[in-house]
């Protein structure tokens, strides 16, 4: 099995990490105040522990130059959260992506929107060649 391209993350982690991809870099105190705008009010000592975990994953840098230290992503969002998704899809739905996507067109929280949108991804995906995997 290929191993992921980025860390294994957990759930506090990948909060921490959405939080500095917010902010581009930060201090611990910073991080905490990002994320206290989205909710998830925090310990000071327990986000400079989860960024010293992601640090240790290389999920994040550290300038330890200047005090405090500055914290900044080391790998782009995007790239994270499509391996997370990838996981996702393998563990929750034995890889197949149709399902989820099935599942969301399925669910009827779903606004007419939203609905667009997907169609309008799956029209893109279709002209762009898209993946033949049968």
């Amino acid at each position: 099995m290929a191993r992921p391209t980025t860390p294994d993350l957990t759930n506090a982690e990948l909060r921490v990490l959405k939080a500095l991809w917010q902010l581009e870099r930060g201090t611990v105190a910073e991080v905490r105040g990002e994320l206290g705008k989205r909710g998830q009010e925090l310990a000071y000592t327990t986000v400079m522990t989860l960024l010293g975990r992601l640090a240790a994953k290389g999920a994040v840098l550290v300038d330890k130059e200047r005090e405090p230290f500055v914290y900044a992503p080391a790998q782009r969002k995007e790239s994270v959260l499509r391996d997370r998704l990838r996981e996702f899809v393998r563990e929750v739905f034995d890889g197949q992506a149709d399902s989820l996507v099935l599942n969301l067109v399925e669910d009827e929280t779903l606004s007419r929107a939203e609905l667009r949108a997907i169609e309008k991804k799956i029209a893109e995906a279709e002209k762009a060649g898209g993946k033949d995997k049968k």
